[in-house]
């Protein structure tokens, strides 16, 4: 009966081990599980990643483009704007208007000639407060 006992105890040893390493196996297994889930997702991850740098490369390179046509874009601008007229040449071209304005000027009328001269002529020339009289008119009505 010893014997059985030691047979008993062995075949419990045994049993147990058995237990045991399977336990083992079913842990190793759910660890390759959760490892290869894992590796999925990770390969997942870095596709999408991958996929969003090239995405963030290709705007980037787009920007630069728009960037290297606005430069351009800009210098045309400039060497157009250089042919504008600026606000000083305008105002001198208005000064310039206002004095050749035939309205502010005191021109005198092909009547105003004509009688002057046939007044010199019967006259024999005009006397200086004449002049001074025909000058004051003339300022005045410009005024």
């Amino acid at each position: 009966m010893p014997q059985q006992d030691i047979v008993n105890q062995l075949v419990d040893r045994v049993n147990d081990f058995n237990r045991r390493i399977r336990d083992l196996e079913e842990k190793v297994r759910n660890i390759n599980a959760r490892v290869n889930t894992l590796d999925d997702s990770l390969l997942k991850k870095t596709k999408s990643l991958s996929s969003d740098v090239q995405d963030i490369n290709d705007d980037m390179s787009e920007i630069r483009d728009r960037i290297a046509n606005l430069e351009v874009d800009i210098k045309e601008i400039n060497r157009e704007k250089r042919k504008f007229v600026t606000s000083q040449e305008i105002e001198e071209i208005e000064n310039y208007m206002d004095l050749m304005n035939p309205i502010n000027s005191s021109f005198m009328t092909e009547k105003e000639v004509k009688s002057l001269l046939k007044k010199q002529e019967t006259d024999g020339g005009l006397s200086r407060k004449e002049v001074e009289q025909i000058v004051e008119k003339k300022l005045r009505d410009q005024d």
